[in-house]
């Protein structure tokens, strides 16, 4: 029943302002001045949650959170809410204004700034422990998280279906990400949450702009947590459609360095915004001022920014809110789909450039200068300014203004990252500019311990990466999942298989991570028959580590395990779909299987993924001819010869022109004769590239004389065709030098022969016939002189058998030529 009233209902207005977290429209403006909006309401809208955080039922029930039993402590939560608004069905409203403030209030603590003050609230433990609890699958967090109690409440209220609000799969959907955002490795658990919640949206009526922004969090969620690119570029696909948004990039001429004397062109961006102004007054302008300083690239020689000569090309509409954050996603995922080269870069700029001079949303303006600095920092010209302005980033969350509301307006459609994040880049900068020790005080101080030890192996001191670990083990707050962590660290530094075994038995025997890194320690030593088994137990307990599979199978394919190695890569090919290795892999698991026709259609996704790879075209048009797609292998053909412009198959060739003679049913069980003009043109232009290869000539004049009804026009192509297949063959005479050739030879020369006959005997002309039994008499005259004289060559019973039939048909023709005469 509930899902059949969603699919009638609509968010009210306080819903709605709750979701879009806009203080400057109107609707908001009535709400807060509304006798009918309770308070909590009114405070979270404002932004004032520690004040809604001081309510006695909230209070109460956080004390009672804390003495729930631990073991599936995340279903005891739920349970309890859902017990208490059994016993108080009024309180549904205020249970969600809390479970939206705590949730809120979190981000703010951990993400957006500025910094919590006035909220007095009773830890219940190391954060690590408290998030873990959350989840089943043993992994760590980091222990920099604040007020973790805040986001249990806000996943107890969310997840539960006992509050009848239209808008709480959508929040539960926000927590989600967020809670997915603070673990390690993917989650199963999760993942099944937001396939529920996302079907529970799919049911629910959104307005236009409801509807975009759900898809752009949406598409956002694809793109930071699964790199499920198919599904993020439907998201944001539709969500550009409903906002009427249309952007290229494009050329403009223009000046990039201080002394460039000529203009260039250079790549901007063109939007163009067919919307219609927004009837509902939530995307009212949204002006947010005290945004991050942007540090300007101080360079001797670049330009600050393009100078374009027609200064309209650097400049870029206003866009409402909704337009900036897919234009940031789109950014994102460009950067997704392209390769890391300094073409990606070049083309990322205009949209970091369009967005910046934005200038309006908080988390939009931060996201946008935190990718450009994750950009330049690779770059010798820009490093510096990449770290001032992630420096710049991290203080700004310390300072009061602009306000929290302002902050987290559109944060769900942003990559905003968290504080401990935000210092852990800098770390890296710090360690790439070789500021090793730097970075390492960075990592130690955030808990970092992989990079810690990345850094002391660095240094050449793996010895100090384990006593570090080895130190941190004797730690106080020390929970199962760290203490996992901390062991396989530990196993990794000195290469103890004990550690990895020790991490497996505390995990009792369900900890993902141990069987990882026991699995990497026996294949980064080549030990793949080992290896397997303990990726295989890591998988069986998180299924989306799409690395793990990926290795997995190559282990297999190793080990010849055909049929493990196709399900590994297929199991990968489900969670990264535009990976051309593994599609590639999967297609020769397949085949070794004998599994041809499954083979076919994995390699026709690993040319969607790699287009320009002549490899994967080459094992495609092969698979094609053995699976009966002759067109498809044509097809393939053409591209190769598009990309090495001289390939050369032979054997694909043959099967091809064989299948036309014979007029063998293709796969969709139509006759080959059907692909005969296809294949004339591929023959026309292989041969106008390669032209000194007698048997592609030989089995161009095949082809040519695959006809129901041969007639003059036909018999004088498989002349000509014959012709030049026998002067590439024999020139230089080397071909009486080996058996095979002279073998070819010979049977070719008869082949020329029947031509030259054919074509005499078509004709009417009387000196034409005589010059066509001329020619044949010549060519056979040289070819059996030739063969004469190789003694050892007519050893052999083949060569002649065929000779003597040379010799016959020479007879023949002198006998013609004289009656002729």
């Amino acid at each position: 029943m509930k899902d059949n009233i969603m699919s009638v209902e609509k968010f009210t207005d306080a819903e709605k302002c709750l979701i879009y977290g806009d203080t400057y429209s109107n609707v908001y403006n009535e709400i807060i001045v509304s006798d009918i909006t309770s308070n909590e309401m009114k405070n979270v809208l404002k932004g004032n949650y520690v004040e809604v955080l001081e309510n006695d039922l909230f209070l109460d029930l956080y004390n009672e959170f804390e003495h729930l039993n631990k073991s599936n402590f995340s279903s005891n939560i739920v349970k309890h809410i859902s017990d208490f608004l059994h016993l108080n069905p009024l309180k549904n409203n205020t249970i969600f204004t809390i479970g939206v403030a705590c949730y809120q209030l979190f981000l703010q603590a951990n993400w957006t700034g500025p910094l919590v003050s006035k909220l007095d609230l009773k830890s219940w433990g190391p954060s690590t422990a408290v998030i873990e609890s959350l989840v089943d699958d043993l992994d760590c967090v980091s222990r920099k998280v604040l007020y973790p109690e805040l986001l249990v409440f806000s996943y107890a209220v969310f997840s539960n279906d006992q509050i009848n609000i239209f808008t709480r799969f959508w929040w539960q959907i926000r927590m989600l990400s967020t809670l997915q955002s603070l673990l390690n490795e993917l989650s199963n658990d999760i993942k099944n949450m937001f396939e529920l919640a996302f079907k529970q949206m799919e049911n629910t009526v959104l307005e236009t702009d409801e509807e975009a922004l759900f898809r752009i969090e949406q598409c956002k969620i694809y793109l930071s947590h699964y790199g499920n690119i198919t599904k993020a570029t439907n998201c944001l696909n539709t969500a550009m459609n409903l906002l009427g948004l249309e952007h290229s990039l494009v050329g403009a001429m223009g000046k990039r360095t201080k002394f460039q004397v000529k203009e260039l062109a250079q790549l901007t961006l063109n939007v163009n915004s067919h919307k219609e102004e927004n009837n509902t007054n939530l995307l009212t302008p949204h002006e947010c001022c005290d945004l991050p300083k942007d540090c300007v690239l101080d360079d001797e020689n670049r330009l600050p920014d393009i100078k374009f000569s027609n200064e309209s090309a650097g400049k870029f509409p206003k866009l409402n809110s909704l337009q900036q954050a897919a234009i940031l996603n789109t950014l994102l995922m460009e950067q997704k789909c392209k390769p890391k080269d300094d073409l990606q870069f070049e083309e990322l700029q205009p949209y970091i450039r369009c967005l910046v001079s934005q200038q309006s949303v908080w988390s939009i303006h931060v996201s946008t200068l935190l990718q450009r600095s994750l950009l330049e920092r690779d770059s010798r010209k820009s490093v510096e300014r990449a770290m001032k302005q992630i420096e710049c980033l991290v203080s700004s969350l310390e300072v009061s203004s602009p306000l929290n509301v302002d902050r987290l307006y559109l944060f769900h459609c942003s990559f905003v990252s968290p504080s401990w994040q935000l210092k852990a880049y800098l770390g890296n900068i710090m360690l790439s500019m070789g500021a090793i020790q730097s970075a390492l005080d960075w990592f130690l101080a955030l808990d970092m311990w992989e990079e810690c030890v990345a850094c002391y192996n660095t240094q050449g001191h793996r010895h100090k990466a384990a006593e570090i670990l080895k130190n941190e083990l004797k730690s106080s707050n020390l929970t199962v999942a760290k203490h996992i962590l901390i062991l396989c660290l530990l196993g990794d530094a000195t290469d103890d298989i004990s550690l990895y075994e020790e991490a497996w038995k505390i995990s009792d025997y369900r900890s993902s991570r141990a069987q990882k890194h026991w699995a990497f320690y026996y294949y980064t030593r080549k030990e793949y028959k080992e290896s397997i088994d303990h990726f295989k137990n890591s998988l069986k307990i998180n299924s989306l580590q799409e690395n793990l599979w990926f290795r997995l199978g190559f282990a297999c394919m190793v080990e010849e395990r055909w049929s493990e190695a196709a399900e590994a890569y297929r199991r990968y090919c489900d969670i990264e779909n535009d990976c051309f290795e593994a599609w590639n892999n999967l297609a020769k698991c397949y085949i070794k299987n004998g599994q041809k026709s499954r083979a076919y259609y994995a390699l026709k996704e690993a040319v969607k993924c790699n287009y320009e790879s002549w490899m994967v075209w080459d094992n495609l048009m092969v698979v094609s001819v053995d699976c009966g797609c002759f067109e498809e292998a044509i097809k393939c053909y053409h591209r190769l010869i598009d990309l090495k412009s001289k390939h050369v198959d032979l054997e694909v060739l043959r099967i091809l022109v064989q299948a036309v003679q014979n007029n063998v049913k293709d796969e969709n069980d139509r006759p080959a004769s059907e692909h005969r003009k296809c294949l004339l043109q591929l023959f026309g232009r292989l041969t106008s590239q390669v032209q000194n290869d007698g048997e592609i000539w030989k089995l161009y004049a095949h082809l040519e004389e695959a006809v129901p009804i041969p007639n003059k026009e036909t018999a004088d192509k498989v002349l000509h065709h014959l012709q030049c297949a026998h002067r590439f063959t024999t020139q230089g005479n080397k071909w009486t030098q080996e058996k095979n050739s002279c073998l070819f030879v010979s049977r070719l020369s008869l082949e020329l022969a029947e031509a030259y006959l054919s074509c005499s005997n078509i004709t009417e002309n009387h000196e034409q016939k005589k010059r066509f039994l001329s020619s044949a008499k010549i060519m056979l005259v040289s070819v059996v002189s030739q063969i004469e004289k190789e003694k050892d060559l007519m050893e052999s019973a083949d060569i002649r058998e065929e000779f003597e039939k040379v010799k016959n048909i020479l007879n023949e023709i002198k006998l013609q030529l004289s009656a002729e005469l």
